[in-house]
Parts: structure tokens; sequence; C-alpha cells
């Protein structure tokens, strides 16, 4: 049990330094809202090495701390919201064993920017969702980049297990 929590905080701080990384990193496309998504790198893992209970904590637990040290309480609605459809998204894909980890990456990715365009709908209204195509598409290569990165990582790990 103890190894389990020490590898758990482990990747939720390298989720946050991923997260800090991210705000440094100037990449929009002038679409707002639009990121790299590297913590989806850290939520893949952990849902094949761990469960969903473990991911949704890890996820809350670097949300909500980016959110305190580096953001503001507002962003956290948008990144929780993304980040829990997300997960539940790629959690469902993944018990199917009929789609790839790649797959289960790009289709997280355009949950997360599902969850976040929900949130922003709420507090903007409906005209704002001509900014799907455009976050999809982004979703799309940003969530191939971050799936074949998962992939290599998990390879030079030892798949199925750490703990």
């Amino acid at each position: 049990m103890t190894k389990k929590i020490t590898y758990l905080s482990l990747f939720t701080a390298i989720a946050i330094i991923l997260g800090y990384i991210e705000s440094l990193i100037p990449f929009s496309f002038s679409i707002p809202g639009s990121k790299i998504g590297l913590a989806n790198i850290i939520n893949i893992i952990i849902l094949y090495y761990y469960s969903l209970k473990e991911t949704l904590i890890v996820s809350l637990l670097r949300c909500l701390i980016i959110a305190i040290t580096f953001t503001n309480l507002y962003m956290f609605l948008y990144s929780i919201s993304g980040a829990i459809l997300s997960i539940l998204v790629m959690y469902l894909l993944k018990q199917t064993k009929s789609f790839s980890m790649l797959i289960i990456s790009i289709t997280g990715a355009v949950s997360h920017n599902l969850g976040q365009l929900i949130i922003a709908i709420i507090f903007f209204g409906f005209n704002i969702i001509y900014y799907l195509p455009y976050l999809i598409i982004i979703a799309c290569i940003t969530g191939t980049l971050m799936g074949l990165i998962a992939i290599s990582v998990i390879k030079k790990l030892g798949y199925p297990k750490i703990s």
C-alpha cells in the first residue's frame, strides 16, 4: 500500500510539473482553452496501471493544486470538467478492450475539450459552439502526440503493473 501511495504521489507531482510546463508553452492556435494536454500522459499511465478511482483522485489533486498555485478556481472548473469527462470516456473505452491506447488517448483529448466547452457554454451561452470543430482537430493532433508518449513510457515501465 505504501508503494502504491508513493507511486501515485510521484505521478501527481509529475502531472503538476507537466501542467506548469504547459502553462509556459505559448500554444493556443488563437483558440481559447486549447492546450497540448501533457497531463493526459499521466492519466493514461495511471488508468493502465491502476484503476478509475486512482486516476480520478490524481487528476482532481492535479487540477486543484494547479488552480490554487498557478491559475484560479474559475479555471479549476474548466480543468476538472474536462478531466473527469476525459477519464470516464477513456476508462469506458479501455474496458471494452476494443480500442488501442492511441485511440483511447485521442478520444480522451476530444472528451476533455468537450467537457471544457460544456462549462464555457454554461457561462457564456451556446454561441461559442463554433469552437467545437477547431477543438476537435487540435485534440486529435495533441491526443495522438500524448498517446504516443504514453505508449512509449508504458513500454519503458513494463506494463501491466508497477505496484
